[in-house]
């Protein structure tokens, strides 16, 4: 029996020549000891639980033989099959590849666009440097730190605090989520920054540090080689004033 085309299936064409021949898939099995699980993925043209290339073209071979098909015909069939369905595979991994990066870069976007607005919102003034406008809806919270934290410049030195003594004192900052800080060091004008995971920020002072962070669980300080306690959860907003 011959095929009408090249672009027929190869298993539903050796499936119809052993028809026509009045086999059975046990007659095929027996007759050329390939196995039936083989056999039925061979006519279902189940690629995934077929073996090798070279080995499932040797069995097409047999099994035309048998049935009075062209082998070559089968086997241009299964060799077409099998290209489509690894560019296929090509086609959907680029497809997701190219989703994968699509979303990479909106998430990207999103988040830059969340860190400007966050420093628009924190560096805008009206009347003062630490000062925000009134059209930009605060938190009760967030109120509560901000009014702690613009007083910092005003606030006194440590009791016994000498500001010509040549030690300084020795911030680290390290990021273990992505947070912003905001942080005066002796009473100058206030510094931002908007820190990333593993980001490490060290600074220095002769007498304080007053501290904004936007993120209490974001962030691990470290004074003078010693840990500092940080006081809320994470995601709230804390203050402190060091040393």
């Amino acid at each position: 029996m011959t095929a009408d085309n090249n672009n027929i299936s190869f298993g539903r064409y050796l499936a119809s020549c052993r028809l026509s021949e009045g086999l059975l898939l046990e007659d095929i099995s027996a007759a050329t000891k390939i196995s039936m699980h083989v056999l039925s993925n061979i006519e279902k043209e189940n690629h995934e639980q077929l073996p090798s290339p070279a080995v499932v073209k040797g069995f097409l071979k047999l099994y035309a033989d048998l049935v009075g098909a062209d082998r070559e015909t089968a086997v241009q069939g299964y060799c077409a099959s099998l290209n489509e369905r690894e560019a296929a595979a090509v086609s959907g991994g680029m497809l997701r590849r190219s989703l994968k990066f699509w979303i990479h870069i909106l998430l990207s976007f999103g988040t830059l666009a969340c860190i400007v607005l966050l420093s628009v919102y924190f560096t805008s003034d009206k009347t003062g440097p630490l000062e925000k406008k009134q059209s930009v809806v605060h938190s009760k919270g967030l109120k509560q730190k901000e009014a702690v934290f613009e007083t910092a410049r005003q606030v006194e030195p440590p009791a016994g605090a000498d500001s010509s003594a040549p030690s300084k004192h020795r911030l680290l900052i390290q990021a273990v989520e992505e947070t912003w800080i905001k942080i005066i060091i002796d009473g100058k004008s206030p510094e931002e920054y908007t820190l990333a995971p593993g980001d490490r920020l060290e600074l220095e002072a002769l007498l304080i540090f007053n501290i904004l962070i936007g993120d209490a669980g974001g962030v691990k300080l470290t004074l003078n080689e010693k840990p500092v306690k940080l006081h809320g959860k994470s995601g709230q907003l804390t203050t402190l004033q060091l040393p």
